[in-house]
């Protein structure tokens, strides 16, 4: 099915747009050619699937042209997103799709092998982005949402700290076009709820409650063995699925999205954004650190001011005596 803006999906999300879905669709088009914004029409079509209303699905689609500018996957050569992968951010069956009992596409990460601080947080976003839009693309899970399956047993404050839990968390919650079914975090220590204690915070109540917490012997409930990677005590070969996943990936980022995202930002100025000191949206943050700035140094002159005219009273004062 030919798309306007680029392609790189099955086209199940194209013939979903009839009805209301069309109606939803047809005005955020409008909306965005009154802006002078361009966007790929299937990415609109994930949008209304995961977003629902006009005004939900245009604010994402702005945001996430802003983080496409952000992340600048240009500059990011496909050997680097490799090496994500294979330092267990995430493994994904594809021959084919493991699937929830729920027909959620499933991802699964290894947290023994999964070292951030190696690589720092823009390169973990883009390859989270990556991984997510080829299972939107390639499986069900833009109709039924993708479960995430974390062998936490090896989670610490070091690998998941929460300047990194944010932007993560953040992207998936306001910015892309996919919905989380649930998530899952096996044996985890300690450690595990303190962090969650704190992401909880600026995590939404909705996806909050969508994380559950299991040990090994429970996932049988949520999935069946057969679906599931050697490392989380499953039956999948972890290095097989790796090596026959790779390439399809490799060939799916140079050739359907690396292009769509360099033509989207094309003509844009680079955003400038460490990610590494993440508080939130850059923008909204940037403005709220120089409207307090400007408040404190406003409150510094006035003061400054206050103390001269009180000297200079003092001055005058006692010259008369």
């Amino acid at each position: 099915m030919e798309c306007a803006g680029g392609c790189f999906g099955n086209g199940e999300a194209l013939a979903m747009m009839s009805g209301s879905k069309a109606e939803v669709r047809d005005e955020i088009k409008q909306r965005l050619a009154d802006q002078e914004e361009e966007f790929p029409e299937e990415l609109i079509a994930w949008f209304v699937l995961s977003k629902k209303t006009v005004n939900a699905s245009l604010h994402s689609i702005l945001q996430y042209k802003r983080w496409v500018a952000m992340i600048d996957f240009e500059t990011i050569p496909w050997s680097l997103v490799e090496q994500q992968i294979r330092g267990g951010f995430a493994c994904v069956a594809v021959s084919p799709f493991s699937e929830a009992k729920d027909g959620s596409a499933c991802l699964f990460m290894n947290s023994k092998n999964f070292h951030p601080l190696w690589s720092g947080l823009r390169m973990l976003i883009a390859t989270q982005w990556v991984i997510i839009h080829y299972c939107l693309a390639k499986s069900n899970a833009i109709s039924t949402g993708i479960s995430f399956f974390a062998a936490a047993d090896h989670a610490s404050w070091s690998k998941f700290y929460p300047s990194m839990l944010k932007p993560a968390t953040e992207s998936i919650q306001s910015v892309l076009p996919m919905r989380l079914k649930a998530g899952y975090a096996v044996d985890p220590p300690v450690v595990f709820f303190c962090l969650w204690k704190i992401a909880s915070l600026w995590v939404s109540k909705k996806i909050v409650k969508r994380l559950n917490v299991l040990r090994y012997s429970d996932l049988p409930d949520y999935i069946d063995n057969s679906a599931i990677p050697s490392f989380m005590k499953g039956d999948l070969d972890e290095s097989a699925l790796i090596e026959e996943w790779i390439p399809l990936l490799k060939d799916f980022y140079e050739n359907s999205l690396q292009p769509v995202w360099t033509k989207m930002t094309e003509g844009q100025e680079k955003v400038e954004v460490n990610f590494d000191h993440w508080n939130g949206t850059h923008e909204k943050d940037h403005k709220g650190k120089k409207e307090k700035k400007e408040k404190k140094e406003k409150k510094k002159k006035e003061k400054k001011e206050k103390k001269e005219k009180k000297d200079k009273h003092h001055k005058t004062h006692k010259r008369d005596e």
